[in-house]
This record gives structure tokens, C-alpha cells and sequence, in this order.
């Protein structure tokens, strides 16, 4: 599977699917920025509809990296990394990270990432405009009673 199955549109909630999570090698994704595709990797949240976030799940390979540092204008990142070992290139600084690890970065940090490793790394990456948020969440939930 290499296309979003979009199982449930609704006014309050969405369901999408992008398959087995071994298969996101499938996807590729055209940055305006870049001449060719990167392999592996896919945005969700247009499929969700979301409307204050941006989630992606991207799979790199072995030994392979990202081939360029970026930062971003105003969107905070948190990479969770699902399966593997990552080194995260963050403002120069080496920050090596394995599955279960969480990794957030400011949008004025300069960041990049690198699988030096021999199994393949699968992160999923959430932006969200920084400052924006209110409260935890664990503040927001209520119960109608």
C-alpha cells in the first residue's frame, strides 16, 4: 500500500489508514524545495483534516540520512521514534535516541537526523505552531455529566 485509505470522514473525527507501518518505505513525498522525491516518508494530517497539527511517520534506512539541516518558521516538532536508533543533529549538538525516545525541537533550532545504525529507523513526526498551547491535555478533558 502506498496511498492514504481515508476510512471515516466526519464532522467531529477522521480515520485514515497508511498500512502496515513496514511498508511506509512505499510512500514518497515531493519537498517544492527539492529536485527529487524522498522515499519514504508521508504527511497525514491533510487526510485527517486536522486543523492544528501536522503529523508525518517516515522510515530511513540503514546507514542512510537526511541530506540537508532545516528549521522551521513557526512550527514546533516532537520525532518519536518507534523503531530503531536515530542520531538527531540538533544546532550541532549529537543527541543519540532508540526506540521509545522522544525528541522536541524549537522551529529557530537547526535540525537534522542520521540512521548510522544496521536496522532501519521508523519516527513519527507531530508539528504544531509553538506557543500555542493553553493547557496540557490532561487539563482540557472534562466529562459531560
Amino acid at each position: 500500500m502506498s496511498e492514504i485509505t481515508i476510512n471515516q470522514n466526519k464532522e467531529n473525527y477522521s480515520v485514515c489508514n497508511i498500512g502496515e507501518l513496514e511498508q511506509i518505505k512505499d510512500f514518497a513525498f515531493r519537498h517544492p524545495l527539492l529536485t527529487e522525491k524522498m522515499k519514504g516518508k508521508v504527511f497525514v494530517g491533510e487526510a485527517l483534516h486536522t486543523t492544528s497539527m501536522e503529523i508525518s511517520v517516515q522510515c530511513l534506512p540503514a546507514g542512510e540520512e537526511i541530506p540537508f539541516d532545516h528549521k522551521h518558521r513557526t512550527h514546533e516538532e516532537v520525532y518519536v521514534i518507534i523503531k530503531g536508533k536515530a542520531e538527531f543533529i540538533i544546532d550541532g549538538e549529537v543527541n543519540e535516541v532508540e526506540e521509545g525516545s522522544f525528541v522536541r525541537i524549537a522551529p529557530d533550532a537547526n535540525r537534522r537526523f542520521r540512521n548510522p545504525y544496521k536496522q532501519d529507523l521508523l519516527v513519527m513526526v507531530i508539528q504544531a505552531v509553538a506557543g500555542t498551547l493553553k493547557q496540557h491535555t490532561v487539563f482540557d478533558g472534562y466529562v459531560e455529566k
